[in-house]
């Protein structure tokens, strides 16, 4: 996860790997990429590896691009009653999938 807790209140978040950790053979993220405009919290992240690596704490390995919402914003993230990744932790979030109505 994440040591950086962010705030998206008018923004999108894209959230990507560092060219440099790329080039290690490591990726960041493989489907979760995107964050909502409303989401505040850290990040958990799929980390997966080609190769043995090392990962240290602490080691800068991605970086969030945030675009911004032009028009008005209706459905914030943190304010759905359905948001699953609200609760603020200090460790990584397992898959919530399971709240999903199908």
């Amino acid at each position: 996860m994440t040591e950086e807790y962010t705030e998206t209140h008018h923004t999108v978040p894209f959230l990507e790997g560092k060219s440099s950790i790329g080039r290690l053979g490591i990726d960041i993220h493989a489907t979760a990429g995107k964050g909502d405009v409303g989401f505040c919290n850290t990040w958990t992240l799929e980390i997966s590896c080609v190769q043995p690596v090392r990962v240290y704490k602490g080691m800068p390995i991605g970086q969030l691009i945030y675009f911004h919402v032009s028009g008005d914003i209706k459905n914030y993230y943190h304010l759905k009653s359905n948001a699953k990744y609200i609760q603020r932790t200090d460790k990584p979030v397992e898959s919530m999938m399971w709240k999903n109505a199908f």
